[in-house]
């Protein structure tokens, strides 16, 4: 049995998923199972392709990896998204809940947005004489959104009370809308008596710019919220709210997962209650010490303040080093030897994953690499386990934690987050257990900059590639010689070792261009250039040093293997014109000397250089001469 459990969730509905998790959690201390938590942080934006960037984190669980998936629907913040995840693993044969949103054929465990909405209400019309009220909602097509709004509508009717088109408008769960609601209602000359939002973000956003005009809460306007947040609670004045209970709803879908499991049992519905947690928002002292929570808050201050510091610095001096990588290689090993420092934040366990091609190949457009959280073609670039680094850990599409095992009794949580350019994702981060980014609500920032400094590097090393590559054919160019070949050439020098130096010039290329035009020019240089990389070792050095000559630098060679060298070369032309798809012919003119570096350890690269091409100057002399003395014939 696989013994694990995914949940497809979203990061701002941070409480709601800290208290689901718990519940999962404390049934999974029953079942002996892992929790793998896919966690995006798509919103309700005018951004669609980074809110689909974040979304495609879902597409990176397999469904038949695991015994069972919870979507936690309503906060996806992607109605479309939760209903195909859902369908996606109901296909698959494999146990799925859905919280908060109902869907045909598949198991749901809802919160009830009845009891604590309409005791709420109840209570700012029974015991505040509130007449009139104003509710913001999340989208107009979001199930919580909509019931909530019934309940205030109805229980307003039913107090014989007005509540009409105009009194209620959406702020899309954010502050920002949530902002220019206010203003707009403030502006009107019409304020009502109560603010009723539907989550607690706006309605401390409803507060804060209600000051701005300076209306304060409870004091000119009530103000009340949804979740009974932790940040609601200690915010003044703390949140009249209501309490979902996400605990006891994901211990119910846990539930209903192993009774599927163990029975077969299909379609199964629950309701968990919500209940009205009263606070200072709407004038009254409330049920809760939010004074003590305060304190609590202020006495914390300092250190949280501290650790954003540190945490700052950490990721300054990543930015830094990722600035000025010269390629993937060192990459890898610097962010591995950063992290095996520094890890306080992320915790013992802390994996990045990319796409190999991302870094190994930075001219590749983002289009082309992992689009949908494939873990096809991943590698991990860091491997944080117990506290120190590893590597060489198997990972894969099915095993995307690297070298994952479920140990017997033990639990633990994953996190992970997606890497994403806009829509075009490269990779993931993974986190264990609770580490201080996730108690702490610090996970967005850090992932954004960690994603910047990364994409910021690769357009560095794509720069650096255009400045010293030649453009047409990905050699390196007159830049790329300075800083490439004469750097080899001095290491393998202060070794005593031998250096080949080539020079390879294609016959006729005027006559090609002439007669069949530059496009077929071009063709020939590329057919040259792919003779030329089929034919070198990894190490050594290509140049296009003219427009139609090129040079090789290649270390560690003797006169035999440049002669192998030049021969495989002109092998390699000759089957292409063997294959008479060209209406000419492709040749080249080769010459080359191996440097000596005991007997001549003063001469210069460029001499050898100059060497190199009197040599094949000799003999393309020598081949032109021979086919004029044909033609004279």
């Amino acid at each position: 049995m696989k013994k694990k459990i995914a949940v497809c969730a979203n990061g701002w509905n941070y409480d709601s998923l800290l208290e689901a998790i718990n519940g999962i959690k404390e049934y999974a201390s029953k079942e002996d199972f892992d929790v793998f938590v896919f966690l995006s942080f798509a919103s309700y934006s005018e951004h669609v392709t980074l809110m689909q960037g974040e979304l495609n984190i879902y597409e990176l669980m397999d469904p038949e990896d695991y015994d069972g998936v919870i979507v936690l629907s309503t906060a996806l913040n992607s109605v479309e998204t939760a209903i195909a995840v859902c369908n996606r693993v109901k296909d698959k044969g494999v146990p799925v809940v859905s919280i908060g949103m109902e869907m045909d054929g598949i198991h749901s465990v809802c919160g009830s947005n009845e009891e604590g909405m309409k005791e709420l209400v109840e209570h700012l019309i029974v015991n505040h004489g509130v007449k009139k009220a104003f509710f913001i909602g999340g989208t107009p097509d979001h199930v919580d959104s909509i019931e909530r709004l019934r309940v205030t509508r109805e229980t307003f009717e039913a107090h014989g009370l007005s509540f009409t088109d105009d009194d209620f408008g959406y702020g899309k769960w954010t502050n920002r809308y949530t902002a220019l609601l206010i203003d707009r209602i403030v502006e009107s000359g019409k304020l009502p008596d109560a603010i009723i939002c539907a989550n607690d973000i706006m309605a401390m956003a409803a507060c804060s710019q209600l000051e701005t005009h300076g209306i304060l809460s409870p004091q000119d306007i009530i103000v009340t919220g949804f979740d009974n947040s932790r940040e609601g609670k200690i915010f003044y004045p703390a949140l009249s709210s209501v309490g979902q209970n996400f605990k006891k709803i994901a211990y119910k879908a846990c539930e209903i997962i192993f009774d599927e499991i163990k029975t077969g049992n299909k379609t199964k519905k629950a309701l968990v209650s919500s209940s009205f947690n009263c606070g200072e928002s709407c004038g009254c002292k409330g049920d809760e010490d939010f004074e003590g929570a305060r304190i609590l808050y202020c006495r914390h201050a300092f250190k949280r303040h501290s650790d954003a510091s540190l945490l700052e610095q950490n990721e300054r001096v990543m930015r830094q080093y990722l600035t000025d990588m010269p390629n993937y290689d060192v990459l890898k090993e610097t962010l591995c030897d950063h992290y095996s420092r520094n890890h306080q934040f992320e915790g013992d366990g802390f994996y990045i994953c990319v796409n190999e091609e991302f870094f190994a190949d930075v001219m590749v457009s983002e289009e082309e690499l992992w689009k949908k959280g494939d873990a096809c073609g991943i590698e991990e670039v860091v491997t944080l386990k117990n506290g120190k680094i590893v590597s060489g850990l198997e990972v894969n599409k099915h095993r995307i934690v690297p070298g994952y095992v479920k140990n017997k009794g033990e639990q633990h949580v994953y996190f992970f987050m997606p890497m994403h350019i806009f829509e075009n994702n490269y990779g993931y981060v993974v986190l264990t257990d609770f580490p201080y980014l996730i108690t702490q609500e610090m996970l967005y920032p850090y992932m954004e900059k960690l994603q910047q400094s990364i994409r910021t590097m690769r357009i560095n090393l794509r720069l650096k590639m255009l400045y010293d590559r030649d453009q047409m054919t990905g050699l390196y160019n007159r830049f790329g010689y300075e800083g490439k070949a004469l750097p080899l050439y001095e290491e393998s020098l202060s070794r005593n070792s031998k250096v080949m130096v080539m020079f390879v010039d294609i016959n006729y290329m005027k006559r090609i261009n002439d007669k069949f035009g530059h496009l077929h020019g071009d063709n020939a240089i590329l057919t040259v250039v792919s003779a030329i990389n089929a034919n070198i070792e990894s190490d050594a050095i290509a140049v296009r040093f003219g427009g139609d000559e090129f040079l090789i630098i290649a270390p560690d060679c003797d006169e035999q293997k440049a002669a192998d060298t030049k021969s495989s070369i002109l092998a390699y032309l000759q089957k292409v014109n063997e294959n008479k798809k060209n209406p000419y012919e492709i040749s080249v003119s080769i010459g080359y000397v191996v440097t000596k570096p005991q007997s001549r350890p003063d001469t210069s690269l460029q001499e050898y250089i100059r060497e190199a091409d009197n040599n094949m100057y000799e003999i393309k002399k020598e081949l032109h001469m021979k086919l004029d003395r044909r033609k004279s014939r």
